[in-house]
């Protein structure tokens, strides 16, 4: 078997025929046993929102011919012009997720070139594995949404406290960063597409928008956020667990905005506004039983009233994915800024 520094190998092959060539997953693959080999490679489909995921599945042959097939699942950008967005993903992959211990999908590669920028993980299939996706067009059940909490608790109790750990430099807040990318006329614009036509004007507003997310982005860091907590970022394992995935805004920054951003979107509104109070809660218990010093509940709810905004912005600015989805999120966010008056809790008037 070829060892990691073989330099025959690209570790973040810039086109899929290489990825999927058997000598390269034979390199690569952190879960071939000894004495196997890649014989075969077929490709199931694939997908793309900004980065592309290619579903496929391998076959290893031991020294005995003894087959089996494995699935796996590549998020990558394919091509020389893609863009850098996979590095903080696949840095959470490499440094993070065993750190963290959330459920997540295995990574059994990862690839990181720093001086051009590009990265890409080879992870679980997790349809192949009997996984199940969730998104904005079925509401979570309570119960799920209360497994999603625990999860999310448990990642930010690991790093309470911490949030950029040591070995972990790389973690920068972003929020600020992602504000710069939109002028306030782009931000605006996108907020009169119709996305946010049945909402209060307040909300409309964009610069109403970028002075709360800029507020937001204030409150304490308390530990590393997931940071982009929506309903499509989750899914269910072949034991009906949730897990997440998509860790592409994974940053330092206040719990509040991880858990109001995926109340605000998981949830329809009637059971957001009955059921928020408990789910709080529920956060704020599995939180200690992490080991992490938990705010009391007054305190937790006023950033939680004060942390949907960043979530909104996000949706606001959404190209890529489903404008279906888009329509989905938009009115479940603003009203949950409405019910709780979010601006006016910034000093936004």
């Amino acid at each position: 078997m070829t060892t990691r520094d073989d330099a025959r190998f690209d570790p973040v092959p810039r086109e899929l025929a290489t990825l999927l060539d058997p000598a390269w997953l034979s390199w690569a693959l952190d879960d071939i046993a000894a004495g196997e080999r890649v014989v075969a490679v077929d490709t199931a489909d694939a997908s793309r929102t900004l980065a592309q995921k290619v579903r496929f599945a391998v076959t290893f042959e031991n020294e005995a011919g003894v087959r089996r097939i494995r699935p796996y699942c590549v998020k990558a950008h394919f091509g020389e012009d893609g863009p850098g967005t996979m590095v903080p993903e696949a840095r959470f992959y490499r440094h993070l997720a065993a750190r963290v211990g959330v459920r997540t999908p295995h990574a059994s590669y990862v690839g990181i070139d720093d001086a051009a920028g590009k990265a890409l993980v080879v992870m679980d299939d997790v349809v192949s594995l009997g996984g199940r996706f969730l998104d904005a067009h079925q509401p979570y059940s309570i119960e799920t949404t209360r497994d999603s909490l625990d999860q999310l608790a448990r990642l930010h109790a690991s790093t309470w406290g911490n949030p950029v750990p040591v070995g972990c430099e790389w973690l920068v807040h972003k929020v600020r960063e992602m504000i710069d990318l939109f002028p306030l006329e782009v931000l605006q614009r996108l907020l009169d597409d119709g996305r946010a036509s049945d909402l209060a004007p307040e909300l409309r507003s964009g610069s109403n928008l970028r002075a709360a997310v800029c507020r937001t982005a204030e409150l304490p860091n308390t530990c590393v956020l997931h940071g982009d907590t929506h309903s499509g970022n989750v899914y269910l394992d072949m034991h009906g667990r949730a897990c997440w995935l998509d860790w592409q805004v994974v940053q330092p920054g206040n719990w509040a905005t991880d858990v109001s951003y995926h109340l605000g979107t998981v949830l329809d509104i009637e059971d957001r506004r009955a059921h928020e109070v408990e789910l709080l809660r529920h956060y704020l218990d599995r939180l200690a039983s992490y080991g992490a010093d938990a705010p009391a509940f007054d305190e937790a709810w006023d950033h939680y009233t004060r942390g949907f905004s960043f979530g909104f912005f996000l949706w606001a600015i959404t190209r890529i994915s489903s404008r279906a989805v888009v329509l989905v999120h938009m009115p479940r966010l603003g009203a949950a800024l409405s019910d709780h008056g979010t601006y006016r809790l910034l000093g936004i008037s």
